[in-house]
């Protein structure tokens, strides 16, 4: 009867109940594992006692009346005293106290480092030293004061480290909340998540670990372990002259569609759907036979090549290049070398540069040639190549340190030269530089530091020698990459994004070393956007975004604005507010 399956249910259901409570107990009690807490005051010292208030017993000389108790702190079981008469009642002092949140040890509450004991930021302090391999960081390190957790941004600020809300494993996660502010360790970064080692939050002194939404924090980039995984060479499209004119475009949509587009034609697919990385660019570049080559990386690790075959516009088969597995947060990179042959560049997961060039039929890969250090470079940035006045190949590319090095292939066949680091500043490792051949024969290098500085240099007309890098003015975004490309009339043109979301424009004439006036575009854009150019033949440039579903969106310059909205490109609706003219395809 169903009375009696509820009767046997219910004993049954309050059972598991028990058993579960049983389980979040044990949860509760085990706290959270202590295997990655390597603070060296874990649970040494003892938190400092609240000072007794004046105690005065009874009468001096006073004694006790034999067979009374004492108590302990000296207080005596009522009795008489030596005149007869009762003893004065006492009052018991209150119980010793422990002041929270302040640990003593070995004679000091402080650590060796000017933090609190066995608080947030002395914990913080020794993972900046021993994990993220800051080994002099102090409380007042470069003449700065930390001091309080609500303090550290602004600290970190004014001595010129970024600051922003972008997480990254090894940064500090800071927030004000609470009555002097917290910090915490970034161990790693999900998908709007991040997870964070920290003491004296859920434990009093003690060590725990929870993962939250990103946004709960800002984030100290001091010296990063590694960036958010999902970050990568992304652009709005690539694009090259297509022959007979116009112009090719490729792009990879939100949904991890790959489609290459004629300047009046409709979109091809090519390979299948949602089969991309949405966290690469493709690349597109065409070779001396009238082929337009297209390279892009699969989710799963593999670079796929494909062309079209002469004016026909129909695309062969997609190839998978040999090696790897892929980085799929790194572009791979093509260009034309000065032996009329297609080179790519890729980089692995591992951090291997490697490169390959077609046959001399054109049509396949030829032997690779690992550059550079194996397992050095970014896997979050993509190279850059460009062929010099001289026909030279030139490779730059940013090491997994931040260093931006440059090497060089001579046009008659001669190995590559070895890579040299352009300058001693660390770049951001989450930035692929530019690099484009201006009108007067001088090959311009961009880049972006680790702090936001946004740096361009150029080598003489038919020379390997860098000059000094010219900085622009502002903070750049290190997750965003610069773009450069010539116009018809030879000018050479920059577009990057600021750390406030604002896409800047600027140019220089042949022959000149200066930047003109900058423009900047709004919306403000999400600061990991990265820009796109475009150099059409009837002159000007177009400047690309994506949006948030991965559709471009063009402007020209040179003429009136056109109000089409650019609703999902960024935080805010709206359109661009410079004298652009808008064109979804180039």
């Amino acid at each position: 009867m169903p009375f009696h399956r509820e009767s046997r249910r219910a004993p049954r259901l309050i059972g598991g109940m028990l058993g579960a409570l049983v389980a979040v107990s044990l949860v509760a009690v085990a706290g959270p594992s202590h295997a990655d807490d390597d603070y060296p005051y874990r649970g040494l010292g003892q938190c400092p006692l609240v000072p007794l208030p004046p105690h005065s017993p009874g009468k001096p000389g006073g004694h006790t009346k034999p067979g009374g108790h004492t108590k302990p702190g000296g207080q005596t079981k009522p009795g008489h005293g030596t005149h007869g008469k009762p003893d004065s009642p006492t009052k018991p002092p209150p119980p010793r106290e422990c002041a929270k949140h302040i640990w003593y040890y070995n004679g000091t509450y402080g650590d060796p480092w000017g933090f609190a004991l066995r608080n947030c930021t002395s914990f913080v302090a020794w993972r900046l030293r021993e994990t993220n391999g800051i080994s002099d960081f102090t409380n007042d390190l470069g003449g700065g004061r930390f001091g309080n957790a609500e303090n550290w941004d602004a600290d970190a600020e004014a001595l010129g480290y970024l600051v922003d809300n972008v997480p990254a494993v090894g940064a500090v996660a800071q927030t004000d909340s609470g009555r002097v502010g917290h910090v915490a360790w970034v161990s790693a970064v999900g998908d709007g998540t991040v997870t964070v080692e920290e003491y004296n939050y859920y434990v009093a002194g003690g060590y725990d670990v929870r993962t939250v939404p990103a946004s709960d924090f800002r984030y100290l980039h001091l010296a990063d372990v590694a960036p958010d995984p999902s970050l990568g060479s992304t652009r709005a499209a690539a694009t090259t002259a297509a022959p007979g004119g116009g112009a090719w475009t490729a792009r990879i949509t939100a949904h991890g569609d790959l489609t290459a587009t004629t300047t009046s034609g409709r979109p091809v697919h090519l390979g299948t759907h949602v089969l991309w990385s949405k966290h690469a660019a493709p690349s597109i570049a065409a070779d001396t036979l009238g082929q337009t080559w297209v390279a892009a990386v699969a989710a799963d690790g593999r670079v796929l090549t494909t062309h079209t075959r002469g004016a026909t516009g129909r695309w062969t088969h997609l190839r998978p290049i040999k090696g790897g597995p892929w980085s799929t947060t790194s572009t791979p990179t093509l260009a034309l070398d000065g032996r009329a042959r297609m080179q790519l560049l890729t980089v692995s997961a591992a951090g291997d540069l490697v490169s390959r060039h077609t046959t001399l039929s054109n049509d396949r890969w030829g032997r690779r040639d690992r550059l550079g250090v194996p397992g050095s470079w970014s896997t979050h940035a993509a190279p850059a190549a460009a062929t010099d006045a001289r026909g030279n190949l030139w490779v730059a590319a940013v090491t997994q340190h931040g260093t931006l090095e440059a090497v060089h292939a001579q046009h008659r066949g001669r190995p590559w030269s070895r890579f040299h680091a352009v300058d001693r500043r660390t770049w951001a490792v989450t930035s692929s530089p530019a690099l484009t051949l201006a009108g007067d024969g001088r090959l311009w290098l961009t880049a972006v530091t680790a702090r936001g500085e946004l740096l361009s240099r150029h080598t003489g007309a038919g020379t390997t020698h860098w000059g000094r890098g010219v900085q622009a003015a502002g903070q750049w975004s290190p997750y965003s990459s610069p773009a450069t490309t010539v116009d018809v009339s030879g000018r050479l043109w920059l577009a990057a994004v600021r750390t406030d979301g604002s896409v800047v424009v600027d140019s220089t004439s042949p022959g000149s070393g200066q930047w003109h006036s900058p423009r900047a575009l709004g919306p403000q854009l999400p600061v990991t956007t990265s820009t796109s150019l475009i150099a059409p033949e009837r002159g000007g440039i177009r400047v690309g975004v994506a949006t948030s579903h991965g559709r471009p969106v063009w402007r020209r310059t040179g003429s009136m604005l056109l109000p089409l909205s650019l609703a999902g490109v960024g935080p805010r609706a709206g359109s661009f507010e410079s004298p652009l003219v808008l064109a979804i395809h180039p």
